[in-house]
């Protein structure tokens, strides 16, 4: 048995799009498809709509450096899939529900982590826990003009985001001059277009806001000054991994500054990246950037296993934290598939790799320890089926 397990097959799972090699972020798969080759992995990309459970087998792409090139090819069933699905439209995501659910159940294929829900429910799991909920901004679900009206008897401003989205898009900043009764609004539409309005009353607001929510499950949360002396937004990306061993470690960490006169400090949206050492003591001295990198450091370390008590296996976090103008250390937002594009932009060459090489070492310890499990259908399908049938080279790699 043990030779038909040289062959270990990883997937990575993504977002289909138009063109020859229908995925994105095609420089980062062909990384961890190299890094997977020197640990002896045999790592390919796919897409939902390509997963054949009658054949055990998925059609998808892989990357041959020799010949700098893509091939796609049928392969196995892998043994492992690393979710990148990332979604723009409904259709995507039904595709994608249906699958997970198949993968999820563990019983022929196990996830490398599974994805955290929506924000509302890791709201929830970290209200729960004492040690952070002093960390978390008051937050509520919107559900229309009584969470709103309710929200502004209250607060002057609010922040409102989409419970699913990613780079800053559908983030709105909302203050009310309640001797006015104006309403000012600026932030980025779901196509990260900037938006800024003035609306004289609330019904006009509230009109406006449905339309552009359009459906969309929203938070409300208390609004918060995470910005520079100059009034420039940052925030701290801290991505959390697990390694070789199985256990969290901080990867890295770095500070993610906003666009002048942005409310988000999200790269997509045209910010910048600052190493966070001399980011904070530029803010607060040295003296005081240095107790809160410790207190930025040690919730990084607390945040991923208390998410698996409540959650289940992760593989990876990107945790976005925010520090006020007093110092204070907040939770903004966790992400079960982070970006690394701040360690590329800082070129942190050194993080940058392990954050590359984390998920494939990651995925080797899991696979070391479900040896006892593999499947012997599986295995047949190794033996009998050719790993690179309908071989076909697609292009050079830029």
């Amino acid at each position: 048995m043990s030779g038909l397990r040289q062959k270990r097959y990883i997937g990575i799972m993504t977002s289909l799009v138009p063109g020859t090699i229908p995925f994105m972020n095609q420089s980062f798969y062909r990384q961890l498809i190299l890094l997977g080759a020197k640990t002896g992995l045999h790592v390919f990309v796919f897409h939902p709509r390509s997963l054949d459970w009658e054949q055990q087998a998925v059609t998808g792409f892989t990357f041959n450096e020799t010949e700098n090139a893509w091939h796609k090819a049928r392969f196995p069933l892998p043994e492992l899939v690393y979710d990148r699905c990332f979604f723009t439209n409904r259709r995507q995501y039904q595709e994608y529900k249906e699958q997970i659910g198949h993968l999820s159940d563990g019983k022929r294929v196990r996830l490398l982590g599974h994805r955290l829900k929506g924000k509302w429910d890791v709201h929830q799991m970290l209200l729960a826990e004492p040690e952070l909920s002093a960390y978390l901004p008051e937050t509520l679900p919107y559900d229309g003009i009584r969470s709103l009206s309710g929200w502004f008897a209250r607060h002057t401003e609010a922040i409102l985001k989409p419970q699913k989205g990613s780079h800053g898009k559908g983030i709105l900043h909302v203050r009310h001059n309640p001797q006015s009764g104006r309403y000012f609004v600026r932030g980025r539409d779901r196509l990260n277009h900037t938006v800024e309005r003035v609306f004289e009353r609330f019904p006009t607001f509230k009109r406006w806001l449905d339309s552009l929510i359009s459906g969309r499950s929203y938070l409300i949360q208390r609004y918060l000054t995470l910005t520079t002396e100059r009034g420039d937004a940052y925030d701290v990306r801290s991505l959390m991994q697990k390694d070789g061993t199985g256990r969290w470690r901080l990867t890295g960490m770095a500070v993610r500054c906003g666009q002048r006169g942005s409310i988000t400090s999200n790269l997509h949206g045209g910010g910048e990246a600052a190493e966070i050492r001399a980011f904070l003591a530029g803010q607060f001295g040295e003296e005081r950037s240095a107790a809160i990198t410790a207190e930025l450091e040690h919730l990084s370390h607390l945040l991923p296993e208390t998410l698996e008590r409540h959650h289940g296996r992760l593989a990876e976090l990107g945790l976005d934290l925010g520090v006020d103008k007093d110092g204070r250390v907040w939770i903004l937002e966790v992400n079960s598939k982070p970006g690394r594009s701040v360690f590329a932009r800082l070129q942190q060459d050194k993080v940058r790799y392990r954050s590359l090489n984390n998920p494939i070492r990651y995925a080797a310890f899991l696979l070391n320890h479900y040896e006892e499990g593999f499947s012997a259908r599986k295995a047949h399908y190794i033996l009998t089926r050719p790993a690179f049938s309908e071989r076909k080279a697609i292009g050079g790699q830029s």
